[in-house]
């Protein structure tokens, strides 16, 4: 019995030291529960500096026209008004490309500045 319970605890300072010490990115990055989805964004503001790395937090839209808030790193300062089609699982952006106003799902056009709905 003494065994069962030091296993149990053993386990339990495992799990809580993983989601101490390794950051929300990677832990949704290996989480088999968090779904990947796509999010459009559109650059409306300058980026923070993130050491070499340049980091955006913007409000973006997923496919079905649901508002999310989505962070990632480019590595250099991306143009104003491009519109970025990001692959994300939780808070894990797997990458991110630009994309152009006609390739929007129907339910996002018009949600951004400068693409107008049909």
């Amino acid at each position: 019995m003494k065994k069962i319970i030091g296993m149990i605890i053993a386990l339990v300072v495992v799990f809580v030291g993983f989601f101490t010490i390794v950051p929300e990115e990677d832990r949704d990055h290996i989480n088999p529960f968090i779904p990947k989805e796509v999010i459009y964004v559109q650059i409306y503001e300058d980026p923070a500096p993130h050491g070499q790395r340049y980091k955006y937090t913007l409000t973006g839209y997923t496919e079905d026209g649901e508002e999310k808030e989505i962070t990632f790193t480019a590595g250099k300062v991306l143009k104003e008004k491009a519109i970025l089609k990001v692959n994300a699982k939780g808070s894990f952006v797997e990458k991110w490309e630009e994309v152009q106003p006609e390739e929007l799902p129907e339910k996002v056009r018009g949600k951004m500045d400068s693409v107008p709905s049909n």
